[in-house]
């Protein structure tokens, strides 16, 4: 994902955690305005990470794409349920994670 987003020739910035409970401690720090969250991680996985990313109000606003091998319709589902802004799964065309990650940001309000 790193890759395909620095070959996009947007300037993002990017941080990335190998761990639910890691994901969490960054983005408290970093505060993104978008995150790319995966379903399978250790520790804690991506739905209680997305679901406590929007539950706390300091990161509510935060939109979450999450990026799966999980294709079914009930993982979709509970991702979007739990406040995700869009499901791509995996594997992915380059340019679509890009164009999916630049339309989150162009929907995402600015803060007031």
């Amino acid at each position: 994902m790193r890759e395909s987003l620095r070959l996009s020739g947007d300037d993002f910035d990017i941080v990335e955690a190998d761990r639910g409970n890691f994901a969490l401690h960054l983005l408290y720090a970093a505060r993104p305005d978008v995150v790319l969250l995966d379903i399978s991680m250790p520790e804690v996985g991506g739905l209680p990470v997305c679901t406590e990313i929007k539950r706390n109000p300091a990161t509510a606003r935060t939109q979450i794409i999450v990026v799966s091998a999980h294709c079914e319709s009930s993982m979709v589902a509970a991702s979007l349920a739990a406040g995700a802004s869009d499901y791509i799964t995996k594997p992915f065309q380059p340019a679509d994670l890009v164009r999916r990650v630049r339309r989150v940001l162009a929907a995402t309000p600015v803060a007031a």
